[in-house]
């Protein structure tokens, strides 16, 4: 009798062992799946740009066509997000007023490490713009009531080796572009929409 009821005993044993080895099983999977998704690759860092001075927006001289010599000083911030230290490279600014150039400057390759931000100034110029007259009243009176707004473009390229797949998935090239609108009048950062360039030197995407 004795042996008879540990042989009943054995195979309800066995059959718990199994019920908590599976339920370990899931727990784990669970952690794991969740685990990667927290550390899934993302969209990259986030971009804002501050205007901190603007000059040259007001045609000199008389007569004849009118021409401008822009030049601002502006901030470009990045904040990293992400578990992991990204860095930007080949880093152009251009500010345009509708799809006129104002000028363009060069910001110094950087990175900016896990969890954190950093701030770049910028100075961004042209010599001489040409404004057609519609472009110039419509500019004077944007100035005048504080309604002028103007684009910052910020290109910039994964350095070689970093891995594209862990900010963009889909991306077939290392370039990539943040555009900003920003009024000269107001204070405070503005922020940034990122696109990726499915080709160097082509036209970006939103993401």
């Amino acid at each position: 009798m004795v042996g008879a009821s540990g042989g009943a005993e054995a195979p309800t044993m066995r059959r718990s062992d199994a019920c908590l080895l599976l339920g370990f099983m899931a727990v784990t999977v669970v952690l794991i799946v969740c685990g990667w998704y927290s550390s899934s690759p993302t969209d990259g860092p986030s971009f804002s740009v501050k205007l901190t001075g603007v000059d040259g927006l007001v045609p000199q001289g008389g007569g004849g066509p009118a021409v401008i010599h822009p030049a601002f000083d502006l901030t470009l911030r990045a904040h990293n997000g992400q578990r992991v230290k990204t860095c930007r490279e080949n880093v152009t600014i251009t500010v345009l007023y509708g799809n006129v150039v104002l000028g363009w400057g060069r910001v110094p390759d950087f990175c900016v490490d896990e969890w954190a931000s950093m701030e770049m100034s910028a100075v961004v110029s042209n010599a001489d713009v040409v404004l057609t007259d519609d472009t110039r009243r419509r500019l004077d009176s944007e100035l005048l009531t504080g309604a002028l707004e103007l684009d910052v473009e910020t290109r910039m390229w994964f350095p070689e080796g970093q891995p594209l797949w862990w900010e963009c998935q889909d991306c077939s090239s290392p370039e990539c572009l943040a555009v900003c609108r920003v009024n000269p009048g107001q204070g405070g950062y503005a922020p940034c929409l990122t696109r990726r360039c499915m080709q160097p030197n082509k036209a970006c995407v939103r993401l």
